[in-house]
């Protein structure tokens, strides 16, 4: 495919995933506002210090980067699999189908538009987080910052559309998308820090994406940082899982409703 012959086919893709999404506010609210929750239960917590590799920092230091994590596989997976898998059940899929819109393009599209969210919801927690909580910005780790944002939300948002093939019908798409990741959230690093678990459970997690993305953005936001990540592993990881994520999208997703 010729991607500069297509490449204004492209961006008009992304402003109508931006136009729908804005469109839809039960998907706004869950995507920027119900991480603001967590926040408001970290206040509530209180702010004492812990310990991190390299020193002591504040709880919320520690805290942020694993909500930012969070926010972040629910907007690129959780939602994008829901909402997808919704759409082909009432059939707007299937309209997509009868338009010059080739399935790649369709498929970087949805990635470009969630990374562009990713980001925008990344920036809002890094900013509450600061005025609030005075946690400093990633601006030591700026570019270790970007590129493990820009990763893991297209890591995310290609597997959560690949994930669509094997849910049957949108009656099913929460339980089994919830199962999917959630799980792997408690023993990733997410909801609680893993610094005690056995090696052998933090190596089952490190396999997956999930990991991976949580430990680079904390990484980032770690006062102690050098700027450059010590754990390059945790790239190669998500940009494996990457791979697969397109690879299956392009081979089993479907535009019509499966019977």
């Amino acid at each position: 495919m010729n991607f500069r012959k297509h490449l204004p086919l492209f961006l008009k893709q992304i402003i109508y995933e931006s136009k729908s999404y804005r469109r839809n506010p039960a998907a706004a609210f869950f995507t920027l506002v119900f991480p603001l929750l967590f926040l408001f239960m970290l206040r509530i917590f209180g702010n004492d210090s812990v310990e991190i590799d390299g020193g002591i920092v504040s709880r919320a230091t520690k805290y942020i980067p694993m909500i930012t994590a969070f926010s972040v596989i629910g907007s690129s997976y959780t939602g994008i699999a829901m909402t997808l898998t919704v759409n082909r059940d009432i059939g707007v899929l299937k309209r997509y189908k009868g338009t010059p819109l080739p399935l790649i393009l369709f498929l970087l599209g949805k990635i470009a538009h969630n990374t562009i969210v990713s980001f925008a919801l990344a920036v809002i927690i890094a900013i509450i987080a600061f005025v609030v909580f005075d946690v400093g910005l990633p601006t030591n780790s700026i570019v270790a910052f970007l590129l493990t944002m820009i990763l893991g939300a297209a890591t995310f948002t290609s597997l959560g559309i690949a994930f669509t093939s094997v849910i049957p019908n949108s009656d099913a798409a929460a339980p089994m998308v919830n199962a999917s990741v959630i799980p792997l959230m408690f023993i990733s690093d997410v909801f609680i820090p893993m610094d005690s678990a056995p090696n052998w459970l933090n190596g089952i997690a490190q396999v997956f994406p999930v990991r991976p993305f949580s430990l680079s953005l904390q990484e980032t936001y770690s006062p102690f940082s050098s700027g450059l990540t010590s754990n390059p592993e945790n790239f190669a990881i998500l940009f494996a899982w990457l791979v697969v994520g397109v690879i299956a999208s392009l081979k089993f997703f479907s535009w019509e409703p499966r019977t």
